[in-house]
């Protein structure tokens, strides 16, 4: 079908592909209502599975099952459908097909399961079966953008931590965005500095990924760079970053965190700040939360 014959020129890669770390031994495709719908247009579950078996078989540093040879990361790969739709794309215009799909690839030795997300949209034609046709295709083109994503993950986990840094100023926002990821599971300390850089990076989703991962790091270095995200935020957001400033601690934090427990007009700030520094003192027995010390 048109599904998996989209999916072989993506084969020609192995040719020329170095070798191989990593395998999905097996594919299965989660039952939903979008995945429903997918069927109901023809395009099957076992359609889908192969097709996605075929996409992380074609991809340079992955081997199909049974033929991966010395040190194999293993995976068991469950596909998603979160979306499958066609909508009218405007007055005048015709349908679209919207497809969103998330990959996850569990690792057979336990370790955290690792997932991708993948969203495409194709035109719907006039033709018999046309909406089956840019189902397939929307579908396929998701499921190659989820698995681009792991490529690019599981490369950037090969990186020594100086190349991440790099990474981090990458024109490409999924490069960016894996290497924010490496490095706080590296618990690269050394990184918070440029880590704190990408607080202001104009993807709203990679510098939330960067709060979270100098909230991992615990380093006093991003301190700065985290008050700074409380201006012109909504309370709960400040008094999320008063939890994580608590977590991290030192004397930026605490000093911060006392006037936030004083001053802001929020009480819901007030009390996450006034917990942040209970929770301090409690790490540090013999220190002592007062104003006049953190001045």
């Amino acid at each position: 079908m048109r599904l998996a014959g989209a999916v072989l020129a993506l084969l020609a890669l192995t040719a020329c592909r170095g070798r191989s770390s990593y395998s999905v031994e097996r594919m299965a495709v989660a039952p939903s209502d979008a995945t429903e719908r997918l069927e109901s247009a023809g395009v099957t579950r076992g359609a889908l599975a192969q097709a996605a078996t075929r996409l992380f078989d074609a991809t340079p540093g992955f081997a199909p099952a049974g033929e991966a040879r010395g040190k194999t990361r293993r995976f068991l790969g469950r596909l998603h459908v979160l979306r499958a739709e066609a909508l009218s794309a405007g007055l005048g215009t015709g349908a679209v097909a919207h497809v969103v799909v998330t990959v996850d690839l569990a690792p057979v030795d336990g370790e955290p399961v690792l997932r991708e997300i993948g969203r495409a949209a194709e035109p719907v034609g006039s033709e018999p079966g046309a909406l089956r046709t840019a189902l397939e295709r929307a579908a396929t083109a998701a499921m190659e953008r989820a698995v681009g994503a792991f490529s690019m993950q599981l490369s950037a986990e090969r990186k020594r931590s100086p190349e991440l840094v790099k990474d981090l100023s990458s024109p490409e926002a999924r490069v960016r965005d894996h290497a924010v990821r490496v490095l706080a599971e590296r618990g690269e300390r050394d990184a918070v500095p440029a880590l704190a850089a990408v607080l202001r990076d104009p993807d709203p989703e990679i510098a939330e990924r960067a709060v979270g991962a100098l909230a991992q790091l615990r380093d006093p270095r991003g301190v700065p760079a985290l008050i700074d995200l409380a201006h012109h935020r909504d309370a709960p957001y400040v008094a999320n970053l008063a939890r994580i400033l608590g977590d991290i601690g030192g004397p930026d934090a605490r000093a911060w965190l006392l006037t936030m427990a004083s001053g802001h007009p929020d009480e819901v700030v007030r009390g996450a700040a006034r917990e942040a520094l209970a929770e301090m003192s409690a790490r540090a027995p013999h220190a002592r939360v007062n104003a006049d010390g953190a001045r």
